[in-house]
């Protein structure tokens, strides 16, 4: 056998060699693998009081995913239109205001889907409800008389009569040069915590009185008292067991002292 031909049996060979090894699959380049998206996930509890407001915050759910985007929808619950996650946040709101009465049901629960690309978790939700005492308001006594406006201009003396709102024997409200509003029958001075003494707050009207939540000046002011100008109050003497309606129209800064409101009165 020649030269010339063992090369070209030789060569032969090699390209029939070759094609068997890529129709077997030993090419350069092997089919590519796909690696499954996770999506880690907790279900979501909370223990709030009954009456909340539509749309008021219950919580976010706590998600994650390997790769990709993650996306919620409550795909069922106890009760219809309750509760709401926004679709990209996870965040979990109240749906329905009126479905939060205890009375009525002390749980609510929810099956919230969770998608990342094709990969998908179910989560459950439950938010248990407690108990608000509810207030009868025909028991209670409202100064529901004509408006009168009180106002201590700034740099006034706080001592005087004329700027103190003398509202019963109890509670007369001024304020001294720097700080917030006191109770000079019972204070030399005011206390940011508790000031007003004898008194407590809610931001609201008469209308709203079965639901409020009763707290301090400075806290139903949110801590800042010239932020509130404009807003209206429920006020409760509490010694004389009255409530009356007061709006803050003006409020001094820069230690002026200086402050106004407008209030209810005796019927």
């Amino acid at each position: 056998m020649s030269k010339k031909f063992n090369l070209a049996y030789i060569l032969c060979m090699l390209l029939v060699y070759g094609a068997c090894s890529k129709e077997e699959g030993g090419g350069e380049n092997p089919p590519a693998t796909t690696t499954p998206v996770t999506i880690t996930a907790t279900n979501f509890t909370a223990t709030v009081a009954e009456n909340m407001a539509q749309g008021s915050s219950l919580g976010t759910v706590q998600a994650s995913a390997s790769s990709g985007s993650l996306s919620y929808a409550i795909v069922s619950q106890s009760v219809t239109g309750a509760l709401a996650v926004d679709a990209t946040t996870g965040a979990i709101t109240v749906g329905d205001a009126a479905a939060f009465d205890y009375e009525t049901q002390t749980t609510l629960t929810a099956t919230v889907r969770i998608t990342a690309g094709t990969a998908t978790r179910e989560i459950t939700i439950t938010i248990t409800l407690t108990d608000v005492a509810e207030v009868d308001v025909s028991q209670l006594t409202l100064w529901e008389g004509a408006s009168m406006s009180f106002t201590k201009e700034d740099g006034a003396d706080h001592q005087q009569e004329a700027n103190q709102d003398r509202i019963t024997d109890n509670v007369w409200i001024t304020r001294g040069a720097n700080g917030q509003i006191f109770n000079i029958v019972s204070e030399v001075s005011a206390n940011s915590a508790t000031s007003p003494a004898d008194t407590e707050w809610a931001r609201g009207s008469f209308d709203d009185i079965a639901s409020l939540t009763f707290q301090s000046f400075r806290d139903a002011t949110g801590g800042k008292p010239k932020n509130a100008v404009g807003q209206t109050f429920v006020v409760h003497l509490i010694t004389d067991d009255v409530y009356l309606e007061l709006q803050l129209t003006s409020w001094s800064t820069g230690k002026q002292g200086g402050f106004a409101y407008n209030r209810t009165t005796r019927p």
